[in-house]
């Protein structure tokens, strides 16, 4: 039987890859952590019955948020929990994400809980064994509701997604009945998917806001325009943390983002790129914030795990068009490439570049080097045979130039040829 761990979560189509019975033994499998869970799901299809295969297995004391996004299930997981979502992938896809002491698991502890599973005997599931009309706890999601700030006059883009089962929470909301299918709006707010939005916030002058298929990540758009994750990142600490604060960012937000934060008295560090490794990082170095590209936002006093609702509510309360003119600052072009079935010596790569005398150097995740004129982040995918190559510059001829720059690199640091 197939089921897939990923690096940040479980994941794989119905039937296919993810099935009750292995649900079931998974349950069994997090008994090691904890004998107490919270459990919730998004409105994909067959989570009802994923859930109560998972539940029929954890033998423990099991309080069940129904319809929830990541966010608010991690907010009351102070032992452990299960959001059950596949997030922004396809909707064929199903998925779970563990979650303990109010975040999700790191990768060492996944690896664990996937060595833990496969201990178990799978066996066939009667239908009898099944938990049926799970009884739900309505005052987990009071709880994690209290603890949001108010939010300001804005547009909220639920995309159909799991934020829908709190939408009379927003001032007004958009693709607010629940899409198992997304077939009105994808769960991943990328530009194409915010056209609605663009136009809402266009027409009436004010702020808008996007999520994911279950609320963790969150876009921006300050009258009909998307602002950039890392100036948003800026924003939030340069209106919302004290001066000093230690901030996370992962390494490839924009190199003029972290020296904004620098100059303006926070404490910036690097991280590796992914969700997950920005926050073992914040919570390494107890910082009060993270963010990573893609649009997670931690704010670490409110719980260590990225939550698109309680940072859109935060900023929502910005005035329109301060969002966009705060972003004018960042001026930088960006460029990306990526060379496929290839494999790079990292360790010979970081000497090459380190003999150019770049004026920072990060390789914590491949190499990212500052020279005058731009700079350019190297880095392997995490889930393809394929080396990704971004360039930051003050215009497009100097950003073409570091893209050749940073390929030459990499030619001469090729395994195998």
């Amino acid at each position: 039987m197939l089921f897939l761990f990923r690096t940040y979560d479980i994941r794989g189509i119905y039937s296919k890859d993810l099935t009750p019975q292995a649900f079931l033994v998974l349950g069994k499998a997090l008994e090691k952590f904890s004998k107490t869970l919270v459990a919730g799901m998004d409105y994909r299809k067959n989570n009802p019955r994923l859930l109560a295969s998972l539940l029929s297995g954890f033998e423990g004391e099991a309080q069940v948020m129904g319809f929830a996004p990541t966010p608010a299930i991690a907010f009351n997981s102070v032992e452990l929990g299960v959001s059950l979502t596949a997030s922004h992938n396809p909707p064929e896809y199903n998925g779970l994400k563990p979650l303990k002491h109010k975040r999700s698991f790191f990768v060492e502890e996944l690896a664990e809980l996937k060595k833990e599973y496969e201990k178990r005997k799978i066996e066939l599931v009667k239908p009898s064994l099944i938990r049926e009309n799970l009884s739900e706890n309505p005052e987990l999601l009071t709880h994690y509701l209290d603890s949001l700030p108010e939010f300001g006059k804005a547009v909220f883009d639920l995309a159909g997604g799991a934020v829908c089962s709190f939408k009379q929470v927003f001032p007004k909301a958009i693709f607010d009945l629940p899409d198992p299918t997304f077939v009105r709006h994808s769960a991943e707010p990328t530009p194409d998917a915010l056209g609605v939005l663009l136009s809402e916030t266009r027409k009436n002058v004010c702020l808008g806001f996007a999520f994911d298929g279950d609320g963790d990540r969150c876009a921006a758009v300050d009258s009909g325009k998307i602002v950039d994750s890392g100036a948003l990142a800026a924003f939030y600490a340069s209106n919302h943390l004290a001066k000093g604060s230690t901030v996370v960012v992962t390494l490839d937000v924009q190199d003029e983002v972290f020296v904004f934060l620098q100059d303006n008295g926070f404490k910036p560090h690097y991280s590796a790129v992914g969700d997950v490794f920005v926050l073992k990082k914040a919570e390494e170095l107890g910082a009060d914030f993270a963010a990573e590209k893609g649009g997670h936002y931690s704010m670490m006093k409110h719980m260590p795990y990225s939550d698109g609702v309680y940072f859109s509510a935060l900023l929502s309360r910005a005035k329109p068009g301060e969002l966009n003119d705060f972003a004018k600052q960042f001026k930088s072009v960006f460029l990306s490439d990526k060379i496929e079935n290839v494999a790079v010596d990292f360790t010979k790569l970081k000497q090459l570049v380190e003999s150019k005398a770049p004026l920072r150097i990060e390789t914590i995740d491949g190499v990212k080097a500052s020279f005058d004129d731009y700079t350019f982040l190297i880095r392997a995918s995490n889930t393809q045979p394929l080396v990704r190559i971004s360039v930051e510059a003050r215009d497009r001829q100097k950003g073409l130039q570091g893209l050749e720059f940073a390929k030459e690199f990499v030619s001469k640091c090729l395994i195998g040829r």
